[in-house]
């Protein structure tokens, strides 16, 4: 069920932190500072990691004795996660300036006391809400596993468990957002439960809730960016677009009204852009006289590497391309941020998915020209 596929990613996902958009120089970088006094921690590695503008920042300290300190730097309030050795992690948020100190020990670090770490409490009290669900929802695998494993067993029951609990994780957000409308680590909270399990509309009711200090908090600036892109890009949307094809001339994708058209962003120097291109090959072969259509975005800069990439390939179908890289106005404007990445769309030029490779592509289209 389409539901409890959702609740079970979810739960897998929760302990992970967001990969966020933008540029590192995008805001200013504050210090911080992490001092830890653990028992059983002796001389060990401290790994201090955070995500952020789609990639890791990590680096380390070295333990003395069970102590250790960490200076650092952050644009805002960041979920950063502290790991000692290989099963033992502690995350805190830590905004900018603070001081925090961790006390314990070190094999008991739900116990450990920390201090300086301002939004602790708030994350603290999501993090109880949040156990809260996932217990019942453990409750509930295992009554569907016993069912899946029982002949003529009516699961009604069970998927309707589920829709009580979604529910119950969809109203815990919102309270949240009414209870903390300015805290920096809601907006979090709304990406991974509404942003990262697509639901745009708690999406953009959540955020537009958000006091401006939330909205202009780090977390916050992606979300809005999140929501911008979405709007965008998202399912239902008819996207629009007119860049230079090989021969300079304007190509658009209003011109395909009718075709089902995969528009896939590539580029000649992507490694697993060019692993995909035999199976775009494939299906463009297939399905092109039946109404399908592809057009290649490049974020290829230099146009020889381009054409030669699309000659090497055997592309037949259309390519356009600004030429400008990663600096694309395109790629922008859609939050391109890594390749491949592609949309299909509709003969009535609406977005109906998104990344489909290999048999994803093919199944989706078999669907659609059978």
């Amino acid at each position: 069920m389409k539901l409890r596929s959702l609740i079970k990613k979810s739960l897998l996902a929760a302990v992970s932190p967001l990969i966020l958009a933008g540029t590192l120089t995008a805001q200013t970088q504050k210090p911080f500072s992490i001092t830890g006094k653990l028992d059983g921690l002796a001389d060990q590695m401290v790994v201090i990691s955070t995500q952020y503008q789609g990639q890791e920042i990590a680096d380390s300290v070295q333990a003395k004795n069970g102590e250790f300190t960490y200076k650092g730097t952050t644009p805002g309030a960041l979920f950063y996660g502290l790991r000692f050795g290989k099963n033992r992690f502690i995350g805190i948020p830590v905004d900018a300036k603070e001081s925090i100190t961790i006390t314990g020990n070190v094999d008991n670090l739900k116990e450990a006391e920390i201090k300086g770490a301002k939004h602790l409490p708030v994350w603290k009290e999501w993090g109880r809400a949040w156990s809260s669900i996932t217990a019942r929802a453990g409750v509930l695998y295992k009554m569907s596993d016993s069912i899946s494993k029982a002949e003529n067993k009516d699961r009604s029951y069970v998927d309707a468990e589920f829709g009580k609990l979604n529910q119950r994780l969809v109203d815990s957000v919102e309270v949240f957002v009414k209870k903390y409308p300015s805290s920096p680590m809601v907006p979090y909270i709304i990406i991974d439960r509404f942003v990262n399990y697509p639901n745009p509309e708690k999406a953009k009711s959540t955020y537009a809730a958000l006091a401006p200090a939330a909205k202009n908090s780090t977390y916050g600036l992606q979300l809005g960016e999140a929501l911008r892109i979405a709007a965008k890009t998202g399912l239902g949307v008819k996207p629009g677009f007119t860049l230079p094809d090989r021969d300079g001339k304007a190509l658009s994708l209003a011109s395909l009204k009718g075709k089902v058209v995969l528009v896939d962003f590539w580029a000649s120097w992507c490694v697993p852009c060019r692993k995909e291109n035999p199976n775009l090959v494939k299906a463009y072969a297939k399905y092109h006289d039946k109404g399908f259509e592809i057009i290649g975005i490049s974020l290829d800069d230099k146009k020889a590497s381009w054409l030669k990439a699309i000659e090497a390939d055997g592309l037949t179908w259309l390519h356009a391309s600004d030429l400008k890289g990663w600096k694309s106005d395109l790629a922008a404007e859609y939050g391109i941020k890594s390749i491949p990445t592609s949309f299909l769309v509709d003969a009535e030029g609406k977005i109906i998915a998104k990344d489909l490779r290999g048999d994803a592509l093919e199944k989706k289209l078999e669907t659609i020209f059978k």
